[in-house]
């Protein structure tokens, strides 16, 4: 009992540096991110915090997961609204711009094979490139999507417009990323090929 007591109040205090470390980035933003900002937020020492976390990248990569889990199921929702539900994801991420920022800098940090979140966004790109694929493919079979691409080729686009877009909007909060996104998914959507309309126009063009 004594142990399950202890297990929960560590957990409830790696959640509290959690939130914390949240809430900085939304108020004062990622570059006041440092362990012993987030230590005097709380009133606490800096090697307080590494009791509960092994570093500061540690630290930022749960920050990240967190923030993933608070887009509720949606590497689990129908085939047919991952598109829509993945633009309304990148408009939910710009209401914090400091994650924006955290996740785009640690993201390019993590390319080194050394870096401790190098594992977490190799896995990360792969599940959200595999779950666009996966909503691709279901409007390619049901019609909805053009038949002359790639699927895989089309979501590391989306992938790489969506990145890129919440880039620029940080510089400059008129854009839209979510809008530019569904455009480009629309442009996927239209002229479907489509067997019966082709006949028709076949026909026609015989009778002339």
């Amino acid at each position: 009992m004594a142990r399950q007591g202890k297990y929960a109040k560590g957990a409830a205090r790696r959640e509290e540096i959690l939130a914390a470390t949240t809430r900085i980035l939304a108020d004062d933003g990622y570059r006041n991110l440092s362990l012993r900002y987030i230590a005097r937020d709380l009133g606490i020492e800096p090697a307080h915090i590494l009791y509960y976390f092994d570093s500061r990248e540690e630290l930022l990569q749960k920050v990240l997961e967190r923030w993933d889990q608070g887009n509720p199921g949606i590497m689990l929702i129908e085939p047919g609204e991952i598109l829509d539900r993945y633009v309304e994801a990148v408009g939910s991420n710009l209401a914090i711009p400091g994650i924006v920022h955290l996740y785009l800098i640690f993201a390019a940090e993590a390319v080194h094979p050394d870096h401790a979140a190098h594992d977490y966004f190799r896995q990360r790109f792969r599940a959200v490139c595999e779950l666009l694929t996966r909503g691709l493919e279901y409007e390619m079979s049901t019609g909805k999507l053009r038949d002359d691409i790639d699927v895989t080729i089309e979501a590391q686009k989306l992938i790489a417009l969506a990145d890129g877009l919440q880039l620029q909007a940080l510089s400059d909060p008129s854009l839209n990323p979510s809008t530019m996104i569904a455009g480009a998914i629309a442009s996927l959507r239209t002229h479907v090929s489509d067997p019966d309309a082709s006949k028709a126009v076949g026909a026609s063009r015989g009778t002339v």
